[in-house]
């Protein structure tokens, strides 16, 4: 299991809120950290089970992330944020390339999953310890540069990759992407779609 670090998720959700546009935005698997920076827009949260902490949001929605025309019908958003959810997919790709019909001309796809060769998951796995840094929720463990592949493959033209730093007890220092514990994906729909 992770080690929380209340300092580490706040610099996190404030990088992706700095990457978000407006004025609609969907946070898709919102319900365990609702993105405070968020709230500046017209932001929809969707997610399994209902935030059990206010939000903020403009409005809640339970609902599949997997299955998003059964709860959106035909809405769309300048920002889609898909934080932390990724790696607990069974199928990445078509949740991608599902992502589509949803987001506006000229919007915006902002990812964050945890990076199997950061700090502290690669010492973890280099010694396979189970007790920290290991979640049996998580699918997939993504490397950043098959990140940008997936995305390139499912119609994305992947713009910024950012670390978020160190993760430390009480502070998240910069650290090079390599090092960090969680990276932070932008990209755009291209035009046409994936590649297949």
């Amino acid at each position: 299991m992770p080690i929380r670090s209340k300092a580490y998720d706040r610099k996190r959700q404030r990088l992706i809120a700095g990457y978000a546009i407006g004025p609609d935005v969907l946070d898709l698997g919102y319900a365990q950290s609702p993105n405070v920076g968020l709230r500046a827009f017209r932001t929809v949260g969707l997610d399994l089970e209902r935030s059990r902490q206010p939000s903020g949001y403009a409005e809640e929605i339970v609902g599949d992330a997997m299955d998003l025309a059964a709860s959106l019908g035909q809405r769309k958003f300048n920002t889609i944020v898909a934080a932390e959810l990724l790696e607990h997919l069974e199928a990445p790709y078509a949740f991608l390339r599902g992502l589509h019909p949803f987001l506006a001309d000229g919007g915006r796809l902002i990812l964050s999953t945890p990076n199997p060769l950061g700090f502290p998951i690669g010492l973890c796995e280099l010694f396979r310890v189970k007790r920290f840094y290991y979640c049996r929720e998580h699918r997939y463990a993504f490397p950043a540069r098959w990140v940008e592949r997936m995305l390139d493959v499912a119609g994305f033209e992947p713009e910024a990759v950012r670390a978020v730093g160190l993760q430390l007890i009480v502070a998240a220092p910069p650290c090079p992407k390599c090092l960090s514990y969680q990276l932070v994906y932008v990209a755009r729909k291209r035009a046409g779609g994936g590649r297949g």
